[in-house]
């Protein structure tokens, strides 16, 4: 037989058990399942004198990635001035190129999608938690010495792995051209 001493222990632990695998849960986030997009570069303009609109193609609408329902916060294209690979965290690079997604051809419901960005150089400084726009001298240094930038599309939603896109190859050249106009 249980006497009340057990019985009570046994409910304390049954009522703490939540509290004790809760930080367990915390730290995991559902797999997305998504493969990632394939991006097509289309252009290169110059918008203002720190601004630059870059066109692109993918085979999947990257502004839908996540449902509604999946509480999507927003996707940014994210560009490396210095590697061969664009890095997953935001602050671990010390140049990079960045900016907001929108789509130019809205209402298509087939691939290829058309989408712009537009996007500003900057140095990343104070490991990420400040930055300034990099000066047209500073972008010659970086981009001379390189063919081409590479660039992904990042989106997140509550709850789910971050999304990345296959990788934007954007020729150095046409950025240099702009630089100049």
């Amino acid at each position: 037989m249980i006497t009340a001493e057990l019985a009570h222990k046994i409910a304390v632990v049954i009522r703490c058990l939540p509290l004790a695998v809760l930080p367990f849960f915390l730290g995991c986030a559902k797999d997305h399942h998504l493969s990632p997009a394939e991006l097509g570069y289309l252009g290169v303009s110059r918008q203002s004198a720190n601004s630059y609109q870059v066109r692109f193609t993918a085979d999947a609408d990257l502004l839908n990635i996540f449902k509604p329902e999946d509480s999507p916060v927003g996707g940014l294209l994210r560009c490396s001035l210095v590697g061969d690979a664009v890095p997953s965290e935001h602050s671990s690079e010390r140049y990079v190129a960045k900016g907001l997604v929108s789509s130019l051809a809205a209402g298509l419901t087939a691939p290829p999608f058309v989408f712009d960005s537009s996007i500003m150089f900057v140095e990343n400084l104070n490991e990420g938690r400040s930055q300034r726009v990099l000066q047209a001298q500073e972008l010659r240094e970086l981009l001379g010495v390189r063919q081409a930038v590479p660039c992904v599309y990042r989106a997140t939603a509550y709850g789910f792995k971050a999304y990345r896109s296959g990788v934007l190859w954007i020729p150095s050249a046409d950025i240099l051209r702009e630089l100049d106009k």
